[in-house]
Formats: C-alpha cells, structure tokens, sequence
C-alpha cells in the first residue's frame, strides 16, 4: 500500500496569528523576570542596610561592654574590696566609676557587670550588654576577665623565703655553735640576703659571734656582741633550690640562750626571727581578742579600746599588735586588704585595758576594725571581734551660709538676709546672739522672724542670747529669708554681728553687717 504525506502548510493569516501568541507570552515573561530582579535588588539594599545596622549595634554593645570591664579594672586599681560579689550596673562621675543598681542603660543597650569569687585575691568579671536587635530576636555580647589584687600579689623578697630554726640545737664544749637550722625559698623568684642583725639573750659568758655558714660556705666572719649588724656576703636563696643548712659559731658556751635574726634583703624588706635553740618551741599563739570596742567619734577619729591577751593564749606578755580598718566587714577572707594602722601600742601583761586612737578618718563614714596579737616568735592569735563606728559628720555650722549682701532697713526692721543649708543633711538653729554698735545703747531687740515665722519675741540688749523656736534647715532646699530682726526704736546706721548656735553645739558669726542704713 503506498501513504502519501502531505506536509501541513499554515496560511499567512495563521502564521500571523501564531506570532502574535508568542510575543505576548515572552512580554508576559519579561515582565515577570524584571519584577523578580526589581525584588531581588530591593531585598539586597534592605538586607544591606539591616546588617549595617546590626553591625552597628554590635559595635556599639561590644564598647560598651569593653568600657564595663575597664571600669572594674579602675575600681580594683582604687580598693580591691570595691568588687563585691553579685550583679551591679555602672554609674560615673568626676571621681571615678562606682556600682549603681543592678544594671545601667545607654540609649537601647542595658548593660550589667556580674562579679564572683575565684579566691581570696582573684574575682571573675564578667560584663554582658543585651539589645533588642528587631522584633525577633535579642542582641548580645559577653565579655570575661580575671581581676587579681595585684597590690598583694608582689611579695617581698623578705615574704618569699623561710628560716626554719624548728629543730635547732647547740654543741657545747669547744667551738660552740648553733647548728640544724635552714633555709628556703618558698616564693616565686630568687632572694638575696643583704645582711644580718642577731642578738641572743640569756647567757651571762659574754660570747661573741664568730662566723657564719650558709650551705657550708662561710657568710661572714667577725667578732660581734649581740645586737650587732652582719655585713655578710650577698646570699641567694635560689627559687626551687631546695634547703640551705645555717650554722652561727660563737666563741664561748651559749647554753640557755634566745636568739632573734633579723635579716634584711637587697630589696630592704625585712624578715624577724626569734627562736631557742635546744628548746621545745613555742607553738602556743596569743588568746583571740574578743571585747574590741570603738568609742569617741570624731569627723576623722574613733577611740578602740581591748583586753590584752598573753603571750602564750592569756598568759604572760604577748608582743606585737596589728590593727586593721575598713568600710567593709572585715573577715579572714579580706583581712589582708583591710588598712594597716600605725602605731599600735606595744601590748600590756594578760588583762590589763588597752586603747588607741585611730586617725586619719573620712567624716560620716562607717569603720569595721579588727586585730591580731602575736608573740615574741610570731605566733598570731586569731581574728578578734569585729567593732564598727561611724565618724561625726562636719559640724552644723560648716554648712550654714547666711547672705547678707543686699541687707537693709525697713522702719526699725533689719531685712533682706537669707540662709541657707549647703551641707548633706538638714541642720538646725537653736539660738542665736544679736550685738549692735553705731546707735544709741538703748535700742532693743523685739522680734525675730524667720521664714515667715516669728521664732523669738522680748527686750533684749546688745549681746544677749536669744533661744528661738529650732528653726530647721533643709539641705538641698533654696535659701530662707530671716525676715527681719525688730528694734525698739530708729536704727539708721546700726552694724551687727549675729551668732548662730546650732542643734550639735557648733556656732557660726556673722560680724560687720552694716552700717544698715
């Protein structure tokens, strides 16, 4: 069978028709492709702009919490006892940064310092800013630091080394001397002893110090009566070198003696060691006190007054006082930070009342107090009681200011005198004495009014006390008027003097008023 296929032919009329449909679907496309690029491009910009924001944000938060750490460091540098422990916001001002709150905020960003202990002289800082970054989500930055009490973390040479004179003991006979005594470096760097003051006590033979070995070397060799000063040669007490055996040679017997090294290092710190060779050794620390008592404050001053302990708990004579202050309670965790006192007094035999005055003081400020006793070997008794006492505020008067610049008179009225209370807290007048000159010695005080008040009526001469109603003085309020101060008759040309006495006994003068005309 034979197919013939004709091809299928389109008029031009349908061909015509045909185009049209195709180029109406590709303007239908191109419009969609541009739309999708239109969007695509908007998407960028504003994806652009929001992550430049963001980033702004971000920048911003991390200063902030950059600048959190930086204040802490500042208030470590300042008391290492300012980092307390818990959650805290900032605050600044002229003196410095302080902790103000649980947090603080900067425009959209809250910022909080959390504080913890590591130990006794290291803190864990850790300061973290939130934002609201949109609506989704929140913003955050966290940063950490260590903050160590570096004021107590450099030791002295003299605190880096030990004399150990536990097992001490004497060779009699010939060639007398002290042996089984040592030293060791028990800090973190390499000491050296410069020199060394020994005396002894309890021998009447006269001996004298001979030599001195150190590791089996000779130190120093002399021949000194106690109490003299031994110019040895530079000794170093190697960091991790282990121990060195000491020996002192005396050239006559020293049995029963007591002995007290004092060595100095190159650094001029000191080291003090007493010790009785051939003796049980005293291990036996002061008793604790435990009636520390604060009394007497001054604007700059509190009394403390205690029982002395002994030497050995309430027995004997103990050797050495250290007190120490502090406008936190004091503890064993942060006695070694607390301020030292100077000048403690030397102790008095077991019971007998003890006292000093610490001074130096900032006005209405609480002060903890506390003290250690030792003995003539440095034995320490524990931590006392813990006394507080807060110093007197400035007197009262300090802060009066009494104007009287545009004083006047008003028929036998003294006027235009204002006061004025510049201090923290109100104060209070309670009298006041009025004197005069320039008019006739008869004239007489009447009134006297006060913020619109009469506080004092009667006759008073020149000089005499007036006991007015207390008038209270609110600080931080605006200046009161004294409303005037009435006469028994003309005045013209009077000059004053007021006196002011104030509810603690301060008093403030005012002289040379005048001549009020």
């Amino acid at each position: 069978m034979i197919m013939i296929h004709k091809q299928l032919q389109l008029t031009p009329k349908e061909q015509l028709n045909t185009r049209k449909g195709f180029s109406l679907v590709e303007v239908l496309l191109s419009i969609v492709i541009f739309a999708l690029l239109v969007s695509v491009f908007i998407g960028s910009l504003i994806y652009n702009q929001e992550s430049e924001r963001l980033a702004g944000d971000r920048a911003r938060a991390t200063f902030l919490a950059k600048e959190g750490l930086e204040a802490v460091r500042n208030m470590r540098d300042e008391n290492f006892d300012n980092l307390v422990a818990g959650t805290h916001g900032l605050s600044s001002s002229g003196s410095g940064w302080s902790f103000s709150g649980s947090s603080d905020t900067t425009d959209i960003f809250t910022r909080s310092i959390n504080i913890s202990d590591v130990d006794e002289k290291t803190k864990l800082i850790i300061s973290t800013v939130t934002w609201q970054q949109n609506e989704q989500r929140n913003g955050q930055v966290v940063l950490t630091e260590r903050l160590t009490n570096w004021q107590r973390m450099n030791p002295t040479e003299a605190e880096q080394f030990y004399f150990d004179t536990t097992n001490a003991q004497i060779q009699a006979g010939k060639n007398p001397r002290i042996y089984d005594l040592t030293l060791e470096n028990t800090g973190i760097e390499d000491v050296t002893i410069a020199s060394t003051e020994i005396s002894w006590t309890g021998i009447t033979s006269g001996a004298h110090l001979q030599e001195i070995t150190i590791d089996g070397n000779s130190a120093w060799t002399g021949d000194d009566a106690s109490g003299s000063i031994q110019d040895i040669d530079d000794f170093t007490v190697e960091f991790g070198g282990g121990t060195y055996p000491v020996e002192l040679i005396f050239d006559k017997a020293i049995n029963g003696i007591g002995v007290t090294v004092i060595f100095t290092m190159t650094d001029g710190s000191t080291q003090t060691v007493v010790f009785f060779p051939g003796e049980p050794p005293d291990t036996t620390p002061p008793a604790d006190v435990t009636d520390l008592a604060t009394s007497n404050p001054t604007t700059n001053s509190i009394d403390l007054s205690w029982t002395a302990p002994g030497d050995d708990g309430n027995t004997g004579t103990a050797s050495s006082y250290d007190i120490r202050y502090s406008t936190a309670p004091i503890n064993s965790s942060n006695w070694s930070s607390a301020t030292q006192v100077s000048g403690e007094p030397t102790p008095s035999s077991a019971g007998s009342s003890e006292s000093m005055t610490v001074s130096g003081l900032s006005l209405n400020t609480t002060y903890y107090f506390a003290l250690k006793t030792a003995d003539e070997v440095l034995n320490k008794s524990g931590l006392s009681n813990i006394a507080s006492g807060t110093t007197l505020a400035a007197p009262q008067a300090n802060y009066l200011v009494v104007n009287t610049a545009t004083v006047a008179l008003s028929g036998d009225d003294v006027v235009n005198i204002t006061l004025q209370n510049s201090g923290p807290t109100d104060i209070t007048i309670t009298s006041m004495i009025v004197s005069w000159s320039g008019v006739a010695s008869n004239r007489r005080l009447k009134n006297i009014a006060i913020n619109g008040s009469e506080v004092w009526t009667g006759n008073a001469l020149s000089g005499v006390t007036e006991d007015i109603t207390d008038a209270t003085l609110i600080s931080g309020a605006a200046a009161i008027p004294l409303n005037y101060l009435r006469f028994s008759n003309t005045i013209s040309g009077i000059i004053l003097s007021i006196t002011f006495n104030m509810s603690d006994g301060s008093s403030k003068t005012v002289s040379g008023i005048g001549p009020v005309i």
